[in-house]
């Protein structure tokens, strides 16, 4: 195995949802950034998770997230030879957001051109495996196939969804014992909607679940949708992993597993015995299970319910959030809840993406310090990837004015993040 050394000023650990935005606000910003990736393309979640739907840009009256998310989706939209949709053009009736949906290869790879224009260094398939402070410098050793990278960075940003660095670094995170379940996604075709009756699906579906032929968490939604809706989206983000818990390999193993014999046990089910599904095909899968959460981090502050539904205004907030909680359950299937008034606006603390007791590191994404409920609202990928655009931008002024990312004050965050078209707070 090689050793290599590398020398950046700041470094993202996870090149997800949250991270490579963080990855492109930094370098934009003009610091040296790398990201260090564990899987084949960026965009996590959305892309190789499947999900390919980040929400939500829009509340029912206004744009709450738009800089370097908004920007990419746009792009990825022309490139598609796609309008951009008109959202005021939409009836919000079922629910207050809009679901804006890409094309997943091209946003992987416009948004990996984005960030190598910007200038920032890419190493996929590799995995942190030590961290340590040397002075006012980290270094972090990653491990690829053939490969031993030894990274100085003066910041990183923790964007792994899993509190990796803060794990390894024995910072304090929280760990509930009972999480929300996780998901694999894919995408059932070919089924002839104009032959499915509503209480006839939902019969077989039921005698098929009593007799053992379908399992609990095979279909996620019992408690809010027919089975119906799940013919209608072919499936698509609609499977329950329970305890699933992607933090290690063994974990993500487990959960690959497990999401794809559920997938396949679904399939049989639904060509064999729903009417007009006779020629339906599996015609997508992502290649990952994905954990919706595993570890949090425990920051200076932890963002609670009442901060949420009540919309807190935060002296140091740096992203804002959505008007929605979605709450997974292994026991119920999913709570959906809405704040009720429009005009307020969660928003993300600063002081919630520093944990607790750390200089020069900070997390975004799902690594937020969130208690569950507050969590299930927080974690949204255009929040995340908000708060990945705000975490660049103070790794990137901390280190162009040498002081420690936590001492940049939030208003300035903002507004770097600002200059880079993101919505004003």
């Amino acid at each position: 195995m090689k050793t290599t050394t590398e020398t950046v000023d700041v470094l993202v650990a996870g090149g997800g949802t949250a991270g490579h935005i963080a990855a492109i606000q930094a370098a934009r910003a003009g610091v040296t950034t790398s990201i260090i990736e564990a899987g084949s393309m960026l965009g996590g979640t959305m892309t190789a998770g499947g999900v390919y739907m980040p929400n939500h840009f829009f509340t029912k009256d206004a744009q709450v997230v738009a800089g370097i998310p908004w920007e990419l989706y746009t792009k990825s939209k022309a490139i598609e030879g796609l309008p951009v949709p008109d959202y005021r053009r939409r009836r919000p009736v079922e629910t207050p957001g809009y679901y804006s949906y890409i094309n997943v290869p091209v946003y992987a790879s416009l948004a990996e051109a984005e960030a190598i224009t910007a200038g920032v260094v890419i190493h996929y398939h590799e995995f942190v495996a030590e961290v340590r402070a040397d002075g006012d410098w980290w270094e972090v050793v990653s491990l690829g196939r053939g490969v031993r990278r030894v990274t100085r960075a003066r910041e990183i940003i923790d964007a792994s969804g899993d509190s990796d660095i803060v794990r390894i670094l024995g910072l304090k995170t929280l760990k509930t014992k009972v999480s929300q379940p996780g998901t694999l996604e894919y995408k059932l075709y070919g089924i002839e909607h104009e032959q499915l009756w509503k209480e006839e699906v939902q019969a077989l579906y039921e005698e098929a679940l009593g007799a053992g032929v379908v399992r609990k968490g095979d279909w996620a939604y019992p408690n809010l949708e027919p089975f119906l809706y799940y013919l209608q989206h072919g499936g698509h983000n609609a499977t329950h992993i329970y305890d699933a818990d992607t933090s290690d390999a063994d974990g993500q193993t487990r959960a690959n597993i497990e999401g794809r014999e559920r997938m396949l046990r679904m399939y049989r089910f639904v060509r064999e015995n729903i009417p007009g599904a006779e020629r339906a095909t599996i015609g997508f899968m992502a290649p990952m299970a994905l954990a919706r959460e595993t570890h949090h981090t425990v920051g200076e502050y932890t963002v609670v319910k009442d901060d949420f539904v009540k919309a807190t205004d935060f002296d140091d907030k740096v992203a804002n959030a959505f008007n929605y909680i979605d709450l997974h359950s292994q026991e119920i299937g999913c709570e959906v809840s809405f704040i009720e008034d429009p005009d307020r606006i969660p928003t993300v603390p600063f002081r919630a993406l520093i944990p607790k007791g750390s200089r020069r590191l900070t997390v975004a994404g799902r690594n937020v310090s969130a208690n569950r409920i507050a969590f299930a609202g927080i974690r949204a990928q255009c929040t995340c990837m908000a708060m990945g655009q705000a975490m660049g931008a103070a790794a990137a002024l901390a280190v162009q004015r040498g002081v420690a990312s936590r001492d940049v004050p939030a208003a300035d965050i903002v507004a770097l993040t600002v200059e880079h078209g993101a919505v004003p707070l």
